[in-house]
């Protein structure tokens, strides 16, 4: 079934218009006309199916003057490595410590100059406070109802982003490390299953893809990402190079644009985007629902207030060696898109 937006314009008018403000607005594009992206393909990488049926289920990437081809790919790691490998040109929904990471990580760490990956855009939850998208579980039978139960237990994640940050947060806030759980490397894909099945006793996890085994209790809500310290963002990141291409620059812009004015609806239309997490995800109504909204972002540039909290939070994450070294955050941002961004969002 395909959801509607009303509107009095045509879908494809309205974007037309849309982007042509955006261009007009955006100062790396205001002396340049629109290029002809007949011939572009855009590559996505996304962490979750839903998210791109969820998106297709409705008509904001319809009369996309390029093509998009999505890659489905496992954790925050092989993420950063298809971006730097020239796999795919953006991710939607990478973690946003992910790329200072890499840079931390690195022989030397990256300037403004010479980093290979920026973010540029940052998801924000809709709700973090009544549905945080990330929170610390346990299995039932676990024993571990607090976070200073941790101590002496299993306690599994995946290394390289959110969930390694968050974890490790959650030690901080508990007054634990590392040294004081039996730490369990795992993929993305298959942390919070591990947690489900019993296999490990806790972990961080994505809400949304945990939404049936909360529901019938066989795992526990220990903490949410916001209180262990997590501000909650996740990113759109891209290859510098391919922003930096003016036909790929462009289409990236316009696919920012249809994303936030999807996001903005989808905010407010939970019944219909939960229609999508229960095909992909075989959950029932009352579950797809609790995934929809626990999953809902808007999409916003990375400045002002926000920002600020990727900052702090980068300082603190230093601290507890989330990061091997200090790192700039400001180094691995590029704000050239926030006019697309803004313009995605103010649209009726």
């Amino acid at each position: 079934m395909t959801m509607s937006l009303p509107n009095s314009l045509s879908r494809r008018t309205a974007l037309t218009v849309i982007m042509a403000l955006a261009f007009a607005a955006s100062g790396a594009w205001r002396a340049e006309a629109a290029p002809d992206l007949t011939g572009v393909t855009l590559r996505v990488g996304i962490f979750q199916d839903v998210t791109r049926e969820a998106i297709e289920a409705t008509d904001f990437l319809k009369g996309t003057p390029y093509k998009i081809e999505w890659a489905r790919l496992n954790g925050a790691g092989p993420t950063v490595q298809a971006l730097g490998g020239n796999a795919i040109d953006l991710s939607w929904g990478l973690s946003d410590t992910a790329a200072p990471k890499a840079s931390s990580e690195d022989r030397q760490n990256w300037t403004a100059a010479n980093a290979p990956i920026k973010l540029i855009g940052l998801l924000q939850p809709v709700d973090s406070k009544a549905f945080s998208p990330s929170l610390i579980i346990a299995h039932k039978d676990s024993g571990v109802k607090t976070l200073a139960d941790l101590r002496a237990k299993t306690y599994a994640y995946n290394e390289g982003g959110n969930a390694n940050a968050v974890a490790l947060l959650a030690l901080d806030k508990a007054g634990l490390t590392v040294r004081d759980v039996q730490v369990r490397l795992l993929t993305y894909d298959a942390t919070a299953p591990a947690v489900v099945a019993g296999a490990v006793a806790a972990s961080p996890a994505t809400r949304s893809r945990i939404a049936d085994a909360l529901a019938d209790g066989t795992v526990q809500e220990i903490a949410t990402e916001n209180e262990v310290g997590f501000p909650g963002f996740v990113s759109i990141t891209a290859r510098t190079d391919s922003i930096n291409d003016p036909k790929t620059g462009a289409a990236i812009g316009d696919f920012l644009t249809r994303v936030a004015r999807y996001l903005t609806w989808a905010a407010t239309h939970n019944e219909e985007t939960a229609q999508a997490y229960a095909k992909a995800q075989q959950l029932t109504p009352a579950q797809a629902l609790l995934a929809a909204k626990s999953g809902a972002y808007t999409l916003i540039p990375v400045d002002g207030a926000a920002l600020q909290k990727e900052l702090a939070v980068t300082k603190t994450l230093g601290r507890i060696g989330f990061y091997p070294r200090p790192v700039d955050f400001n180094t691995i941002v590029d704000d050239r898109y926030a006019a697309a961004i803004t313009a995605g969002n103010d649209a009726p």
